[in-house]
């Protein structure tokens, strides 16, 4: 009871309004919700630095539901176990209640050439957060040469061999463990 008397109720709100703007638009997977997540909690708000946010949403593609784990780290961030709690039920009751509302609906709008039409003319718009999400996190954190080939081979593996997400960021870490040595 006194963890919850230290932290404000508004402080609270503010992590809950956060977390489901952002659960508004998180359809279409995990990736399309990072650089959404990226304005809110380091560009508007303030709440996490760049390198903290890299390390977070690094540290949640190691596990199932990154997305899920990269809202708990954000609320602990910012308020402790009360705000992990919140910021991950705000993320996920948007969605979820649109699922309920939507699917009984959902055979015809599966077969509703319209509705198929718009989901994939929004296929653009996700490629370009991604890459603006990616450019905007690379100036901040990509500082010098060993960053830039890191990043480099990383494209390659994760393109043309098809290497593992989770596999690249076990390689990274072991990398940087080595470069302390």
């Amino acid at each position: 009871m006194r963890i919850l008397k230290l932290l404000s109720a508004p402080l609270l709100l503010a992590i809950a309004w956060t977390f489901l703007k952002i659960g508004i638009v998180f359809f279409g997977g995990g990736f399309v919700v990072i650089p959404v997540m990226h304005r809110e909690l380091v560009t508007n708000l303030h709440w996490l630095t760049d390198r903290q946010f890299v390390d977070g949403t690094a540290i949640s593609q190691l596990t199932p539901g990154p997305i899920a784990v990269l809202a708990t780290f954000a609320g602990y961030l910012v308020a402790g176990v009360p705000g992990a709690l919140v910021g991950t039920a705000a993320i996920f009751l948007p969605g979820s209640l649109l699922m309920i509302l939507l699917s009984r609906s959902y055979e015809i709008l599966k077969k509703h050439d319209a509705a198929r039409k718009i989901l994939n003319t929004l296929i653009p718009v996700i490629v370009g957060l991604l890459a603006a999400a990616a450019m905007q996190i690379g100036r901040t954190t990509v500082t010098n040469w060993v960053d830039i080939v890191v990043l480099i081979v990383s494209l390659i593996a994760l393109i043309r061999f098809k290497v593992s997400p989770a596999l690249l960021i076990i390689a990274a870490a072991l990398l940087g463990w080595i470069r302390t040595l």
